[in-house]
Protein backbone atom coordinates (compact mmCIF):
# COMPACT_ATOMS: atom_id res chain seq x y z
CA UNK A 1 0.00 0.00 0.00
CA UNK A 2 2.57 2.33 0.60
CA UNK A 3 4.41 1.84 -2.60
CA UNK A 4 1.10 2.75 -4.71
CA UNK A 5 0.98 5.72 -2.40
CA UNK A 6 4.67 7.03 -3.14
CA UNK A 7 3.55 6.14 -7.13
CA UNK A 8 0.31 8.35 -6.61
CA UNK A 9 2.05 11.01 -5.74
CA UNK A 10 4.82 10.98 -8.74
CA UNK A 11 1.32 10.76 -11.04
CA UNK A 12 0.43 13.97 -9.16
CA UNK A 13 3.62 15.59 -9.47
CA UNK A 14 3.94 14.99 -12.84
CA UNK A 15 0.28 16.29 -13.59
CA UNK A 16 1.10 19.18 -11.77
CA UNK A 17 4.36 19.81 -13.95
CA UNK A 18 2.86 19.49 -17.13
CA UNK A 19 -0.48 21.51 -16.05
CA UNK A 20 2.27 24.22 -15.55
CA UNK A 21 4.14 23.99 -18.59
CA UNK A 22 0.55 24.49 -20.74
CA UNK A 23 0.32 27.93 -18.68
CA UNK A 24 3.73 29.55 -18.65
CA UNK A 25 3.20 32.07 -21.01
CA UNK A 26 -0.37 33.19 -19.83
CA UNK A 27 0.43 33.93 -16.13
CA UNK A 28 4.63 33.83 -15.54
CA UNK A 29 4.52 34.89 -11.74
CA UNK A 30 1.49 31.88 -10.71
CA UNK A 31 3.80 29.66 -12.63
CA UNK A 32 7.17 30.24 -11.28
CA UNK A 33 4.82 29.98 -7.35
CA UNK A 34 3.65 26.46 -8.98
CA UNK A 35 7.60 25.29 -9.58
CA UNK A 36 8.36 26.30 -6.19
CA UNK A 37 6.10 23.99 -4.94
CA UNK A 38 6.43 21.44 -7.22
CA UNK A 39 10.15 21.48 -5.94
CA UNK A 40 9.30 21.69 -2.63
CA UNK A 41 7.22 18.22 -2.74
CA UNK A 42 9.91 16.49 -5.02
CA UNK A 43 12.64 17.27 -1.70
CA UNK A 44 9.81 16.40 0.81
CA UNK A 45 9.72 13.03 -1.09
CA UNK A 46 13.60 12.36 -1.44
CA UNK A 47 13.39 13.00 2.15
CA UNK A 48 10.93 10.32 2.76
CA UNK A 49 12.57 7.97 0.52
CA UNK A 50 15.65 8.75 1.78
CA UNK A 51 13.95 7.29 5.16
CA UNK A 52 12.64 4.50 4.39
CA UNK A 53 15.96 3.28 2.49
CA UNK A 54 17.10 3.83 6.19
CA UNK A 55 14.34 1.47 7.54
CA UNK A 56 14.95 -0.93 4.92
CA UNK A 57 18.61 -1.40 5.95
CA UNK A 58 17.79 -1.89 9.78
CA UNK A 59 15.08 -4.68 8.88
CA UNK A 60 17.50 -6.05 6.33
CA UNK A 61 19.65 -6.00 9.43
CA UNK A 62 17.33 -7.30 11.76
CA UNK A 63 16.27 -10.57 9.48
CA UNK A 64 19.66 -11.28 8.63
CA UNK A 65 20.31 -11.03 12.92
CA UNK A 66 17.50 -13.31 13.27
CA UNK A 67 18.83 -16.05 10.63
CA UNK A 68 21.89 -15.99 12.12
CA UNK A 69 20.05 -16.66 15.50
CA UNK A 70 17.60 -19.19 14.08
CA UNK A 71 20.59 -21.14 12.19
CA UNK A 72 22.35 -21.01 15.95
CA UNK A 73 19.36 -22.78 18.01
CA UNK A 74 18.64 -25.00 14.76
CA UNK A 75 22.48 -26.23 14.82
CA UNK A 76 23.19 -26.13 18.40
CA UNK A 77 20.27 -27.41 20.01
CA UNK A 78 20.30 -30.05 21.98
CA UNK A 79 18.45 -32.78 19.81
CA UNK A 80 18.98 -33.59 16.61
CA UNK A 81 16.87 -31.83 14.14
CA UNK A 82 16.49 -33.94 10.55
CA UNK A 83 14.57 -33.20 7.50
CA UNK A 84 13.79 -36.12 5.24
CA UNK A 85 11.94 -36.66 1.47
CA UNK A 86 9.15 -38.96 1.10
CA UNK A 87 11.41 -42.31 0.78
CA UNK A 88 12.85 -41.18 4.66
CA UNK A 89 16.41 -39.82 2.61
CA UNK A 90 17.90 -37.10 4.65
CA UNK A 91 17.72 -33.37 2.90
CA UNK A 92 18.77 -31.57 6.03
CA UNK A 93 20.53 -32.34 9.13
CA UNK A 94 21.52 -29.61 11.82
CA UNK A 95 24.96 -29.67 14.02
CA UNK A 96 23.47 -31.82 16.38
CA UNK A 97 22.49 -34.20 14.32
CA UNK A 98 25.14 -35.67 12.96
CA UNK A 99 27.13 -35.20 16.39
CA UNK A 100 24.98 -37.65 17.58
CA UNK A 101 25.57 -40.00 14.77
CA UNK A 102 29.45 -39.24 14.84
CA UNK A 103 28.95 -38.63 11.52
CA UNK A 104 30.29 -35.86 9.18
CA UNK A 105 26.99 -33.97 7.74
CA UNK A 106 27.96 -34.56 4.30
CA UNK A 107 27.75 -38.18 4.63
CA UNK A 108 24.31 -37.99 6.00
CA UNK A 109 22.67 -35.48 3.35
CA UNK A 110 21.16 -37.92 0.31
CA UNK A 111 21.38 -41.05 2.35
CA UNK A 112 18.27 -43.57 3.75
CA UNK A 113 18.01 -42.63 7.49
CA UNK A 114 17.45 -46.46 8.09
CA UNK A 115 20.87 -47.01 7.04
CA UNK A 116 21.57 -45.90 10.30
CA UNK A 117 19.66 -47.82 12.03
CA UNK A 118 20.74 -51.60 13.65
CA UNK A 119 18.66 -54.78 12.02
CA UNK A 120 16.64 -55.47 15.33
CA UNK A 121 15.41 -51.78 15.27
CA UNK A 122 14.13 -51.57 11.71
CA UNK A 123 11.29 -53.18 11.79
CA UNK A 124 10.09 -50.26 14.07
CA UNK A 125 11.31 -47.86 11.99
CA UNK A 126 9.37 -48.95 9.41
CA UNK A 127 6.20 -48.95 11.06
CA UNK A 128 6.89 -45.84 12.71
CA UNK A 129 6.88 -44.33 9.02
CA UNK A 130 3.79 -46.07 8.41
CA UNK A 131 2.24 -44.64 11.21
CA UNK A 132 3.61 -40.74 10.93
CA UNK A 133 1.93 -40.79 7.10
CA UNK A 134 -1.02 -42.46 8.10
CA UNK A 135 -1.72 -40.10 11.05
CA UNK A 136 -0.19 -36.64 9.75
CA UNK A 137 0.26 -36.14 13.46
CA UNK A 138 3.33 -36.44 15.98
CA UNK A 139 4.41 -40.30 15.77
CA UNK A 140 7.16 -41.14 18.44
CA UNK A 141 8.96 -44.33 18.56
CA UNK A 142 12.66 -45.66 20.35
CA UNK A 143 14.83 -47.75 18.61
CA UNK A 144 18.96 -47.81 18.68
CA UNK A 145 20.90 -46.59 16.23
CA UNK A 146 24.52 -47.77 14.82
CA UNK A 147 26.97 -46.22 17.20
CA UNK A 148 30.18 -45.25 15.81
CA UNK A 149 32.11 -46.47 19.00
CA UNK A 150 30.54 -49.94 18.75
CA UNK A 151 28.23 -48.72 22.51
CA UNK A 152 25.15 -49.42 22.51
CA UNK A 153 22.66 -46.30 21.50
CA UNK A 154 19.31 -45.25 21.79
CA UNK A 155 17.27 -42.61 20.83
CA UNK A 156 13.39 -41.48 20.44
CA UNK A 157 12.27 -40.14 17.22
CA UNK A 158 9.61 -37.49 17.41
CA UNK A 159 8.13 -37.31 13.14
CA UNK A 160 5.51 -35.42 11.53
CA UNK A 161 4.66 -34.71 7.61
CA UNK A 162 4.68 -31.42 6.67
CA UNK A 163 2.62 -30.57 3.86
CA UNK A 164 2.46 -27.54 1.63
CA UNK A 165 0.04 -24.65 1.11
CA UNK A 166 -1.88 -26.66 -1.90
CA UNK A 167 -2.20 -29.87 0.79
CA UNK A 168 0.66 -31.91 -0.60
CA UNK A 169 3.53 -33.56 0.63
CA UNK A 170 6.39 -31.60 1.45
CA UNK A 171 8.55 -33.01 3.82
CA UNK A 172 9.06 -35.12 6.70
CA UNK A 173 10.46 -33.60 9.68
CA UNK A 174 12.24 -35.54 12.83
CA UNK A 175 13.56 -34.98 16.07
CA UNK A 176 15.98 -37.51 17.59
CA UNK A 177 17.14 -37.26 20.77
CA UNK A 178 19.83 -39.32 22.32
CA UNK A 179 17.77 -41.47 25.51
CA UNK A 180 20.60 -43.99 26.29
CA UNK A 181 21.28 -43.48 29.47
CA UNK A 182 17.81 -43.22 30.53
CA UNK A 183 17.67 -46.25 28.18
CA UNK A 184 20.67 -48.61 29.81
CA UNK A 185 18.85 -47.13 33.56
CA UNK A 186 16.00 -48.73 32.25
CA UNK A 187 17.56 -52.42 30.64
CA UNK A 188 19.44 -52.66 34.18
CA UNK A 189 16.10 -52.05 36.00
CA UNK A 190 14.52 -54.34 34.22
CA UNK A 191 16.98 -56.85 34.91
CA UNK A 192 16.92 -56.17 38.45
CA UNK A 193 13.47 -56.34 38.46
CA UNK A 194 13.80 -59.80 36.22
CA UNK A 195 16.18 -60.95 39.32
CA UNK A 196 14.02 -60.01 41.95
CA UNK A 197 11.49 -61.62 40.89
CA UNK A 198 13.25 -65.03 39.94
CA UNK A 199 14.18 -64.86 44.17
CA UNK A 200 10.71 -63.52 45.18
CA UNK A 201 8.83 -66.29 43.22
CA UNK A 202 11.28 -68.92 44.02
CA UNK A 203 12.56 -68.03 47.40
CA UNK A 204 11.81 -70.81 49.65
CA UNK A 205 11.05 -68.47 52.49
CA UNK A 206 7.86 -66.75 52.80
CA UNK A 207 8.22 -62.93 51.88
CA UNK A 208 5.71 -60.09 52.19
CA UNK A 209 5.57 -56.35 52.53
CA UNK A 210 3.50 -54.43 54.30
CA UNK A 211 2.36 -50.19 53.88
CA UNK A 212 3.01 -48.07 57.10
CA UNK A 213 -0.51 -49.20 58.42
CA UNK A 214 0.24 -52.42 58.58
CA UNK A 215 -2.03 -53.80 54.81
CA UNK A 216 -0.44 -56.15 52.60
CA UNK A 217 0.94 -55.03 49.31
CA UNK A 218 2.75 -58.06 48.26
CA UNK A 219 3.25 -61.58 48.95
CA UNK A 220 5.35 -64.53 47.56
CA UNK A 221 4.27 -68.00 46.74
CA UNK A 222 5.82 -69.67 49.38
CA UNK A 223 3.93 -67.49 51.93
CA UNK A 224 0.91 -68.72 50.53
CA UNK A 225 1.99 -72.37 50.60
CA UNK A 226 2.64 -71.95 53.96
CA UNK A 227 -0.39 -70.62 55.10
CA UNK A 228 -2.78 -71.79 52.64
CA UNK A 229 -4.22 -68.73 51.14
CA UNK A 230 -4.55 -67.23 47.60
CA UNK A 231 -2.94 -64.17 47.12
CA UNK A 232 -6.28 -63.04 46.47
CA UNK A 233 -7.28 -63.65 49.30
CA UNK A 234 -4.42 -61.41 51.79
CA UNK A 235 -3.50 -58.52 49.72
CA UNK A 236 -4.89 -55.31 51.01
CA UNK A 237 -5.95 -57.06 54.15
CA UNK A 238 -4.07 -56.20 57.78
CA UNK A 239 -1.54 -58.30 58.93
CA UNK A 240 -3.43 -58.70 62.07
CA UNK A 241 -5.84 -60.47 60.75
CA UNK A 242 -3.69 -63.69 59.85
CA UNK A 243 -2.75 -63.45 63.94
CA UNK A 244 -3.89 -65.72 66.85
CA UNK A 245 -6.31 -63.97 68.96
CA UNK A 246 -3.76 -61.59 71.52
CA UNK A 247 -1.19 -61.52 69.17
CA UNK A 248 -2.17 -57.98 67.63
CA UNK A 249 -1.42 -55.79 70.80
CA UNK A 250 2.21 -57.75 70.24
CA UNK A 251 2.26 -56.70 67.17
CA UNK A 252 1.42 -53.12 67.39
CA UNK A 253 3.97 -52.81 70.17
CA UNK A 254 6.62 -54.54 67.63
CA UNK A 255 5.55 -52.75 64.59
CA UNK A 256 5.70 -48.94 66.25
CA UNK A 257 9.25 -50.06 67.09
CA UNK A 258 9.86 -51.36 63.93
CA UNK A 259 8.82 -48.01 62.32
CA UNK A 260 11.17 -46.11 64.97
CA UNK A 261 14.27 -48.22 64.41
CA UNK A 262 14.01 -49.36 60.35
CA UNK A 263 14.62 -53.13 60.91
CA UNK A 264 13.33 -55.87 63.29
CA UNK A 265 15.00 -59.17 63.96
CA UNK A 266 13.67 -62.34 65.45
CA UNK A 267 9.48 -60.50 66.22
CA UNK A 268 7.74 -64.08 66.97
CA UNK A 269 3.97 -64.56 66.31
CA UNK A 270 1.30 -67.14 66.27
CA UNK A 271 -0.26 -67.16 63.05
CA UNK A 272 -3.74 -68.56 61.37
CA UNK A 273 -3.71 -71.20 58.25
CA UNK A 274 -6.58 -71.33 56.07
CA UNK A 275 -7.07 -74.68 57.61
CA UNK A 276 -7.33 -73.07 61.00
CA UNK A 277 -3.73 -74.32 61.92
CA UNK A 278 -1.83 -72.46 64.38
CA UNK A 279 2.02 -72.01 63.55
CA UNK A 280 5.06 -70.22 65.24
CA UNK A 281 6.82 -67.58 63.22
CA UNK A 282 9.91 -65.41 63.50
CA UNK A 283 10.22 -62.49 61.28
CA UNK A 284 13.28 -60.46 59.98
CA UNK A 285 12.66 -57.52 58.70
CA UNK A 286 13.80 -53.73 57.12
CA UNK A 287 11.93 -50.75 55.57
CA UNK A 288 12.12 -49.47 52.45
CA UNK A 289 12.40 -46.04 51.49
CA UNK A 290 12.37 -43.68 48.65
CA UNK A 291 14.89 -41.58 47.17
CA UNK A 292 14.10 -38.72 49.35
CA UNK A 293 14.19 -41.08 52.35
CA UNK A 294 10.23 -41.35 52.55
CA UNK A 295 8.80 -44.38 53.96
CA UNK A 296 7.90 -46.59 51.13
CA UNK A 297 7.24 -50.25 52.32
CA UNK A 298 8.29 -53.05 54.79
CA UNK A 299 10.06 -55.93 53.80
CA UNK A 300 9.64 -58.76 55.77
CA UNK A 301 10.42 -62.30 55.27
CA UNK A 302 9.39 -65.07 58.28
CA UNK A 303 10.49 -68.50 59.41
CA UNK A 304 7.94 -71.53 60.22
CA UNK A 305 9.29 -72.46 64.32
CA UNK A 306 6.41 -74.49 65.07
CA UNK A 307 8.70 -77.90 65.26
CA UNK A 308 11.16 -75.90 66.71
CA UNK A 309 9.45 -74.26 69.60
CA UNK A 310 8.03 -77.69 70.05
CA UNK A 311 11.14 -79.15 70.71
CA UNK A 312 12.13 -75.97 72.91
CA UNK A 313 9.67 -77.03 75.10
CA UNK A 314 10.23 -80.60 75.40
CA UNK A 315 13.37 -79.67 75.57
CA UNK A 316 12.54 -77.28 78.58
CA UNK A 317 10.65 -79.96 80.11
CA UNK A 318 13.69 -82.65 79.83
CA UNK A 319 15.82 -80.20 81.77
CA UNK A 320 13.34 -79.31 84.26
CA UNK A 321 13.11 -83.01 84.97
CA UNK A 322 17.02 -83.20 84.65
CA UNK A 323 17.57 -80.82 87.85
CA UNK A 324 15.04 -82.27 89.60
CA UNK A 325 16.84 -85.37 89.48
CA UNK A 326 19.95 -83.35 89.69
CA UNK A 327 18.53 -82.12 93.02
CA UNK A 328 17.48 -84.90 94.33
CA UNK A 329 21.01 -86.95 93.90
CA UNK A 330 23.00 -83.73 95.50
CA UNK A 331 20.26 -84.13 98.37
CA UNK A 332 21.00 -87.91 98.85
CA UNK A 333 24.22 -87.23 98.01
CA UNK A 334 24.37 -85.00 101.23
CA UNK A 335 22.30 -87.34 103.58
CA UNK A 336 24.45 -89.76 102.83
CA UNK A 337 27.59 -88.08 103.52
CA UNK A 338 26.28 -87.03 106.52
CA UNK A 339 25.13 -90.35 107.49
CA UNK A 340 28.89 -91.28 107.25
CA UNK A 341 30.34 -87.97 109.14
CA UNK A 342 27.37 -89.39 111.57
CA UNK A 343 28.76 -92.64 112.03
CA UNK A 344 32.38 -91.70 112.40
CA UNK A 345 31.03 -89.47 114.94
CA UNK A 346 29.63 -92.29 117.07
CA UNK A 347 32.82 -94.47 115.92
CA UNK A 348 35.14 -91.93 117.66
CA UNK A 349 33.31 -92.00 121.35
CA UNK A 350 33.92 -95.49 121.51
CA UNK A 351 37.78 -95.28 120.46
CA UNK A 352 40.33 -95.10 123.01
CA UNK A 353 43.38 -94.15 121.92
CA UNK A 354 43.61 -90.62 121.19
CA UNK A 355 45.16 -90.27 117.42
CA UNK A 356 42.82 -92.73 116.23
CA UNK A 357 40.28 -90.84 117.75
CA UNK A 358 41.59 -87.88 116.02
CA UNK A 359 41.83 -90.12 112.86
CA UNK A 360 38.05 -90.07 112.90
CA UNK A 361 37.06 -86.58 113.67
CA UNK A 362 39.25 -85.97 110.47
CA UNK A 363 37.49 -88.37 108.05
CA UNK A 364 33.95 -87.11 109.45
CA UNK A 365 35.24 -83.15 108.52
CA UNK A 366 36.16 -84.58 104.95
CA UNK A 367 32.31 -85.88 104.97
CA UNK A 368 31.26 -83.06 105.84
CA UNK A 369 32.81 -80.88 103.58
CA UNK A 370 31.62 -82.31 100.75
CA UNK A 371 28.18 -82.72 102.10
CA UNK A 372 28.06 -78.62 102.45
CA UNK A 373 28.69 -79.15 99.04
CA UNK A 374 26.06 -80.98 97.82
CA UNK A 375 23.94 -79.11 100.28
CA UNK A 376 24.83 -75.92 98.71
CA UNK A 377 24.02 -77.08 95.09
CA UNK A 378 20.97 -78.56 96.46
CA UNK A 379 19.17 -75.36 97.26
CA UNK A 380 21.37 -73.15 94.67
CA UNK A 381 19.38 -72.49 91.33
CA UNK A 382 22.44 -73.58 89.57
CA UNK A 383 22.75 -77.04 89.70
CA UNK A 384 26.55 -76.42 88.29
CA UNK A 385 28.05 -73.66 90.16
CA UNK A 386 28.14 -72.73 93.65
CA UNK A 387 29.01 -69.35 95.81
CA UNK A 388 31.99 -70.39 97.27
CA UNK A 389 33.02 -67.47 99.36
CA UNK A 390 29.53 -68.77 101.05
CA UNK A 391 30.74 -71.85 101.46
CA UNK A 392 33.91 -71.28 102.94
CA UNK A 393 32.29 -68.91 105.46
CA UNK A 394 29.82 -71.68 106.72
CA UNK A 395 32.80 -74.65 106.51
CA UNK A 396 35.54 -72.74 108.40
CA UNK A 397 32.76 -71.68 110.82
CA UNK A 398 31.72 -75.45 111.24
CA UNK A 399 35.75 -76.57 111.70
CA UNK A 400 36.51 -73.28 114.26
CA UNK A 401 33.64 -74.25 116.41
CA UNK A 402 35.12 -78.08 116.46
CA UNK A 403 38.66 -77.18 117.03
CA UNK A 404 38.52 -73.85 119.00
CA UNK A 405 37.13 -74.34 122.59
CA UNK A 406 37.65 -70.84 123.40
CA UNK A 407 37.10 -68.51 120.90
CA UNK A 408 38.56 -65.52 122.90
CA UNK A 409 41.57 -67.52 122.63
CA UNK A 410 42.26 -67.90 118.97
CA UNK A 411 40.52 -66.12 116.34
CA UNK A 412 39.20 -66.08 112.84
CA UNK A 413 39.51 -63.48 110.06
CA UNK A 414 38.03 -63.98 106.79
CA UNK A 415 38.23 -62.60 103.77
CA UNK A 416 36.48 -63.43 101.04
CA UNK A 417 35.08 -62.63 97.32
CA UNK A 418 31.75 -63.56 96.33
CA UNK A 419 32.63 -66.01 93.56
CA UNK A 420 30.86 -69.01 92.06
CA UNK A 421 32.99 -71.99 91.35
CA UNK A 422 32.08 -74.68 89.69
CA UNK A 423 31.56 -78.36 91.18
CA UNK A 424 34.47 -80.19 89.45
CA UNK A 425 36.66 -77.43 91.45
CA UNK A 426 34.14 -76.74 94.49
CA UNK A 427 34.61 -80.16 95.89
CA UNK A 428 38.59 -80.66 96.16
CA UNK A 429 39.08 -76.90 96.87
CA UNK A 430 36.47 -77.56 100.02
CA UNK A 431 38.93 -80.54 100.71
CA UNK A 432 42.07 -78.66 100.75
CA UNK A 433 40.68 -75.76 102.66
CA UNK A 434 39.96 -78.67 105.53
CA UNK A 435 42.85 -79.93 105.80
CA UNK A 436 44.67 -76.48 105.94
CA UNK A 437 42.76 -74.85 108.08
CA UNK A 438 42.14 -78.25 110.56
CA UNK A 439 46.21 -78.18 110.70
CA UNK A 440 46.39 -74.57 111.82
CA UNK A 441 43.89 -74.81 114.23
CA UNK A 442 45.35 -78.12 115.82
CA UNK A 443 48.99 -77.65 115.62
CA UNK A 444 49.34 -73.72 115.14
CA UNK A 445 48.59 -72.31 119.07
CA UNK A 446 50.10 -75.35 121.53
CA UNK A 447 49.56 -74.68 125.42
CA UNK A 448 46.42 -72.12 125.37
CA UNK A 449 48.55 -69.86 122.77
CA UNK A 450 46.77 -66.52 121.59
CA UNK A 451 46.37 -65.69 118.06
CA UNK A 452 44.96 -65.64 114.18
CA UNK A 453 43.55 -67.82 111.63
CA UNK A 454 43.47 -66.03 108.08
CA UNK A 455 41.58 -67.04 105.47
CA UNK A 456 41.52 -65.02 101.84
CA UNK A 457 39.98 -65.95 98.46
CA UNK A 458 39.51 -63.64 95.37
CA UNK A 459 40.42 -63.90 91.97
CA UNK A 460 43.83 -62.66 89.91
CA UNK A 461 44.62 -62.57 86.21
CA UNK A 462 42.50 -65.60 85.53
CA UNK A 463 43.48 -67.40 88.72
CA UNK A 464 41.51 -68.50 91.97
CA UNK A 465 43.45 -67.48 94.77
CA UNK A 466 43.25 -69.44 97.95
CA UNK A 467 45.68 -68.60 101.19
CA UNK A 468 45.42 -70.10 104.82
CA UNK A 469 47.60 -68.48 107.09
CA UNK A 470 48.06 -68.12 110.90
CA UNK A 471 50.67 -66.55 113.35
CA UNK A 472 51.45 -69.34 115.72
CA UNK A 473 54.21 -71.45 116.20
CA UNK A 474 55.03 -72.02 112.12
CA UNK A 475 55.36 -75.06 110.08
CA UNK A 476 58.79 -77.22 111.23
CA UNK A 477 61.20 -76.47 109.24
CA UNK A 478 62.77 -80.14 109.22
CA UNK A 479 59.75 -81.72 107.14
CA UNK A 480 59.32 -80.73 103.62
CA UNK A 481 55.61 -80.05 103.25
CA UNK A 482 55.52 -81.85 99.62
CA UNK A 483 56.87 -85.05 100.99
CA UNK A 484 55.45 -85.25 104.34
CA UNK A 485 54.14 -88.66 106.22
CA UNK A 486 50.73 -86.64 107.15
CA UNK A 487 47.82 -88.26 105.66
CA UNK A 488 46.33 -84.58 105.30
CA UNK A 489 49.19 -82.68 103.47
CA UNK A 490 49.34 -86.04 101.34
CA UNK A 491 45.49 -85.15 100.09
CA UNK A 492 46.32 -81.27 99.77
CA UNK A 493 49.48 -81.98 97.32
CA UNK A 494 47.56 -84.57 95.75
CA UNK A 495 43.80 -82.29 95.08
CA UNK A 496 45.98 -79.55 93.94
CA UNK A 497 47.71 -81.54 91.34
CA UNK A 498 44.40 -83.06 90.27
CA UNK A 499 42.81 -79.55 89.88
CA UNK A 500 46.15 -78.27 87.84
CA UNK A 501 46.68 -75.95 90.80
CA UNK A 502 50.02 -74.70 92.31
CA UNK A 503 50.78 -74.57 96.53
CA UNK A 504 53.28 -72.65 97.86
CA UNK A 505 54.47 -72.03 101.42
CA UNK A 506 55.31 -68.60 102.80
CA UNK A 507 58.38 -68.14 105.21
CA UNK A 508 58.26 -65.37 108.31
CA UNK A 509 56.00 -65.98 111.42
CA UNK A 510 53.63 -68.59 111.95
CA UNK A 511 52.74 -70.57 108.83
CA UNK A 512 51.24 -69.50 105.56
CA UNK A 513 49.99 -71.67 102.50
CA UNK A 514 49.04 -70.21 99.27
CA UNK A 515 47.09 -72.50 96.67
CA UNK A 516 46.80 -70.94 93.23
CA UNK A 517 43.99 -72.29 91.14
CA UNK A 518 43.17 -71.55 87.29
CA UNK A 519 39.76 -70.51 86.96
CA UNK A 520 37.68 -73.03 84.79
CA UNK A 521 34.41 -72.90 83.57
CA UNK A 522 31.94 -75.52 82.88
CA UNK A 523 32.10 -75.59 79.33
CA UNK A 524 35.95 -76.14 79.59
CA UNK A 525 35.74 -79.26 81.83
Amino acid sequence: MERNSHGGKFEDLRRKAEEALMKRDEHPKKLAFEIDELIHELEVHQIELEMQNEDLIKTQIQLEDSRMDYMELYDFAPVGYFTFDKNWVIKRVNLTGFVILGIPRKHLINNAFIRFIVADSRKTFFDHCQEVKKSQVKEQCELELISPDKNPFFASLDSIMVLDKAGQFKEFRTVVTDITERKLAELELAESEKKFHLLFDDSPLPYQSLDDGGNFLEVNPAWCACLGYSKDEVIGRNFTDFLESGYDKHFRENFSCFKETGEIHGAEFRMKCRDGKLIDVSYEGKIGYDESGNFKQIHCIFQDITQRKKAEKQIKEALKEKETLLKEIHHRVKNNLMVISSLLNLQADHVKDKASYEMFMESKNRARSMALIHERLYQSQDLREIDFSDYIRTLSLELYRTYVINPEIIQLNLNLEPITVDINIAIPCGLIINELLSNSLKHAFPGNRRGEVDIKFHSKDGNLILEVSDDGIGFPEDIEFKNTPSLGLKVVNVLVDQIDGEIKIGSGKGTSFTVIIPEVTFDEL
